[in-house]
């Protein structure tokens, strides 16, 4: 598994890039239920089917997704637990 990085005290990060289905989602699942709620994580895919398939897995997980930004070549989703 992608190690999550922590960016700062409540925000982290879970670098995704170069993974495709099942793993980006399953590997979003893993960190949400590791880290502490009122935190933020940034995952990052280059996987644009993956996207929809984190969505649900944070839902799922009863955190919230802030947003989605688009970088060159890959997409940042925000979740906040």
């Amino acid at each position: 598994m992608p190690d999550v990085k922590r960016l700062d005290d409540n925000t982290y990060e879970l670098d995704l890039k170069g993974y495709v289905c099942p793993y980006p989602p399953m590997y979003t699942s893993r960190a949400l239920s590791k880290l502490p709620r009122g935190t933020t994580l940034k995952v990052i895919t280059d996987n644009s089917p993956s996207i929809e398939n984190i969505k649900n897995v944070a839902e799922r997980a009863g955190a919230k997704v802030r947003g989605i930004n688009t970088r060159e070549g890959f997409w940042e989703i925000i979740i906040e637990l």
